[in-house]
């Protein structure tokens, strides 16, 4: 698979428009749907790099060298980038969060 493959599939399976990866990543939307047209074939490097990290995927599974994760990784790791942003204060909110919906999970079953 293509990079220019890979990352419409990334970009499918994350739900997110052109523009929404062009802002994330500080490009133009013309330069992403180029990309994943394979018309820019010799994307830079420091590209390649906020596009990984924006989709929370390795280069090479950006670049097809290693396997691309399923929907549900790709959703974990943009809620995981997401954390980043919030105060120590506030992941811990989250945490609590996450260890109530686990135990409400493992009752139901």
């Amino acid at each position: 698979m293509t990079i220019a493959e890979r990352l419409f599939s990334l970009r499918q399976k994350s739900d997110q428009s052109l523009q929404q990866v062009a802002d994330a990543v500080g490009v133009s939307k013309a330069h992403i749907w180029e990309l994943e047209k394979g018309r820019t074939k010799n994307p830079s490097f420091e590209l390649v790099q906020k596009l990984a990290r924006h989709f929370g995927v390795s280069i090479d599974a950006l670049v097809g060298v290693a396997e691309e994760p399923d929907t549900a990784s790709l959703q974990v790791g943009r809620l995981h980038r997401e954390l980043e942003d919030l105060s120590d204060g506030d992941r811990a909110i989250v945490e609590d969060m996450i260890k109530s919906l686990k135990m409400r999970a493992s009752k139901a079953s």
